[in-house]
């Protein structure tokens, strides 16, 4: 007696091909607020290297035991280029008053020499520095990349962190900027 066949996975969905739905979506997405976070990588110039950064708000606390994070980033990115040869990434999640150093990491085509210039770093424990002043940090090891549309996953297990109590996160929502608490 033969053992039946699983039946065929059904095809992936796939969006509505309908003009302006991509916009719809953006316009969507765009309720949903996040975190702002700078995320390091590299090492810095001192260290024989180059350190970059980009503003996220993709960041994305994954589990507690181990504690393990994930972020998207932009594949054509320069950032991209820079974490495909890294080990390691810093998130730092951004206070309430560093909305002008989320603003110069976010805006596109910045210059990767000098672009953390007169931006306060704290050497990282285990992984690249972090942003002083920052609300809370993390270091994180790379442990998958997974490619998905557009972008990178860059997931993997949280080797340090640090919070500053009463620093209040920066918060994106829509095209604007704000707190929580």
């Amino acid at each position: 007696m033969s053992t039946p066949e699983p039946p065929a996975s059904p095809p992936p969905a796939q969006p509505p091909a309908r003009p302006g739905f991509a916009d719809a979506y953006r316009s969507a997405a765009a309720a949903l607020p996040s975190g702002t976070c700078a995320l390091l990588a590299g090492r810095p110039a001192g260290a024989g290297g180059r350190l970059t950064a980009i503003t996220v708000g993709s960041a994305l606390d994954v589990s507690y035991d181990p504690p393990t994070m994930a972020v998207a980033v932009y594949s054509g990115s320069r950032m991209m280029e820079a974490l495909d040869s890294a080990r390691a990434f810093t998130l730092s999640v951004l206070a309430a008053d560093q909305k002008g150093i989320a603003q110069w990491l976010g805006t596109p085509g910045q210059p990767s020499y000098g672009l953390l210039d007169g931006i306060e770093l704290v050497p990282g424990e285990a992984g690249p520095p972090h942003l002083a002043g920052c609300a809370a940090h993390f270091e994180i090891a790379i442990d998958q990349r997974i490619e998905i549309a557009t972008h990178t996953l860059l997931a993997g297990r949280v080797l340090a962190c640090g919070a500053q109590p009463g620093r209040r996160p920066l918060v994106r929502w829509g095209d604007g900027y704000g707190t929580v608490g």
